[in-house]
């Protein structure tokens, strides 16, 4: 810094938050990353700049007025995540990511770095390929410098298999590859099947409805209620992962959107950024409809925030300055779903163990920023990436399809129809038989829908949480339709399981900071 100044920011490759205290200007310096990996919240409150990597820190301030903010409430259950910057906090707000925050008895930040895509259509999608590989595992080697002990976090998906595949075959061996869930969900076997083929040792850790509800408050209270209590079991399964003597866990972050597209279809493709892709965007994110928050708020409230959603989405939307629909839509959900929902939890992780980014490496992303659209949608070019980085593992299975990797996309999308047709006929046959026949699903590792059904304690819990007499979002919610919302999940009619775990974490969030 007293070298070259702040700009040798610009060429550290991985997560960091610095604060420089610089005394012959007598002011106070606070960068982070690109990607804003790790979250610092700020406020201005008595001419003081407050400034900490948890909301609940600045609160500490006793002078500090603690009011909700009632747009992020409405983005949280009208997208099920915090769009922008916002907090449920007035005036804290977290800070963007690459940037530059000055304060000297004012603030200011200046951001040095963004997603912007620069499509080459003059390169082959195998140079594309070969580039990817060859970049990637240089961003696995660099990460495994250090004289630590390294551990993955493996599901059945693609992103997590990737970094498995990149890890240099003759350190596999002392890597342990973990996976969690139901030990019998597809989700833990497929990936005991890519540890066995890679050559790492496993760990399954098992994942039950009571981890769930046991550590609710405490997600809560880590995330400072920013997101919800279907993640809470992350600490404990990576205390467990901590206890096997692992001192960093790498894990697949966002590959399946950065590369795989996942977020990317025709319409989207061929929609116009000035027209309709808005209108795509704004519809395909949503948690509550606007019908289902009019229905949820009481009268008096709803009217308060029922236009909140759509001004909130239109302000991070119009800051997107790409000019391919394609482009435009990945990079809003990496700005906005990705920073303020994923990163929920490495956040909680943290708390118990270290973890590290490959997936986020910038010269890996400066790559994946130069390819065009059309070959990251349907994961595309990110299958035959996996090929080419571990033939052996893209033989096995993808979750999503059963169907393998290396499979040509027809097989693929096949796959996909037909999980989607089993998915529909279960749900018929239960509706058919009036919840006396219930096929187990057994595809993911947590089945929220299945547990709010059958599992005693989880009914109790959130019965006891939403419906009581003395529960605060009372003042928010209208309880006869939380009761309806239960009902109908219960009698099979529909599936709300996510909708009333966010509910939980609101009463939770209200209980432990108001």
């Amino acid at each position: 810094f007293e070298d070259r100044g702040i700009d040798f920011i610009k060429n550290l490759n991985g997560s960091f938050v610095f604060v420089i205290y610089d005394f012959k200007e007598n002011k106070i310096i606070i960068v982070n990353d690109r990607y804003g990996l790790r979250p610092i919240y700020y406020a201005i409150n008595n001419e003081k700049l407050l400034f900490a990597p948890e909301v609940k820190a600045i609160l500490q301030d006793k002078s500090f007025k603690r009011e909700l903010n009632d747009e992020a409430i409405a983005d949280f259950f009208a997208f099920g995540e915090i769009l922008g910057n916002k907090t449920f906090f007035k005036g804290i707000e977290v800070l963007p990511p690459a940037s530059i925050t000055v304060w000297n008895g004012k603030l200011s930040i200046e951001q040095y770095w963004d997603f912007n895509y620069e499509p080459d259509y003059s390169k082959s999608e195998n140079e594309f390929v070969d580039e990817l590989v060859k970049t990637f595992k240089k961003a696995i080697e660099i990460r495994m410098k250090d004289n630590l002990r390294y551990g993955v976090s493996l599901s059945g998906g693609l992103d997590s298999r990737c970094v498995v595949g990149a890890i240099d075959k003759n350190k596999r061996k002392d890597v342990l590859a973990y996976s969690f869930g139901p030990l019998d969900c597809d989700e833990v076997k497929i990936a005991k099947k890519v540890a066995k083929k890679a050559g790492t040792k496993f760990k399954a850790i098992e994942i039950t409805p009571e981890m769930i509800i046991n550590n609710a408050e405490r997600e809560i209270f880590y995330s400072d209620g920013m997101n919800y209590i279907g993640i809470s079991y992350i600490p404990p399964v990576h205390k467990a992962v901590r206890d096997k003597n692992i001192d960093i866990v790498f894990d697949g972050f966002a590959l399946d959107l950065i590369l795989g597209g996942s977020y990317l279809n025709q319409k989207i493709l061929n929609a116009k950024i000035n027209d309709n892709l808005f209108e795509i965007l704004y519809n395909k994110t949503r948690l509550f409809s606007d019908n289902e928050l009019n229905k949820l708020f009481i009268n008096k409230y709803y009217s308060k925030i029922k236009n909140y959603p759509v001004i909130s989405f239109k302000k991070e939307f119009n800051k997107i300055n790409e000019k391919h629909p394609g482009n435009y839509c990945d990079k809003f959900y990496l700005q906005n779903h990705v920073r303020r929902w994923t990163i929920g939890g490495h956040i909680l992780m943290r708390t118990v163990i270290e973890n590290s980014v490959p997936t986020y490496d910038n010269n890996f992303i400066d790559l994946i920023m130069k390819i065009p659209p059309e070959l990251r949608q349907a994961h595309k070019i990110y299958r035959k990436f996996l090929k080419k980085l571990s033939p052996e593992l893209a033989k096995i299975p993808y979750n999503e399809t059963m169907v393998r990797p290396d499979a040509p996309l027809l097989c693929w999308r096949v796959g996909m129809y037909y999980q989607s047709g089993k998915k529909l006929l279960k749900k018929l046959i239960r509706r058919l038989s009036k919840n006396k026949i219930i096929l187990p699903d057994k595809r993911s590792y947590v089945n929220f829908n299945e547990w709010l059904r059958t599992n005693e304690n989880w009914k109790r819990f959130f019965k006891e949480l939403l419906l009581n007499e003395k529960a605060i979002s009372k003042r928010y919610f209208n309880q006869e339709y939380i009761k309806t919302l239960i009902q109908q999940h219960e009698a099979g009619k529909a599936n709300n399981s996510i909708k009333i775990l966010y509910l939980a974490s609101f009463e939770l969030f209200l209980r432990l900071f108001f």
